[in-house]
């Protein structure tokens, strides 16, 4: 990962006005695919405590087990390719 010295987002997400979001992404910032594997593993986590913490589900369990069963089934069958970009 980058050093602190220049600190800038890495994800930059807007939303649509159609729906969606757009997603500028700068690749350099993680080195290899396990970097990305375990930063989308925390966010998942991230937003589980946020949706319990919301009321939103019951518990980090039934959170993750949700957050991870679409993940997967949008890894599977994406409903939308995606049309992010990277910074310049």
């Amino acid at each position: 990962m980058r050093s602190d010295d220049n600190l800038q987002p890495f994800l930059v997400a807007f939303p649509m006005e159609q729906g969606g979001q757009q997603v500028m992404l700068d690749p350099g910032f993680f080195h290899g695919a396990d970097e990305v594997g375990v930063f989308l593993a925390d966010l998942a986590r991230h937003y589980a405590r946020a949706f319990v913490q919301s009321g939103r589900a019951r518990d980090m369990e039934d959170a993750l087990e949700q957050i991870a069963e679409y993940f997967q089934s949008e890894v599977d069958e994406p409903m939308d390719e995606g049309e992010g970009s990277t910074p310049t």
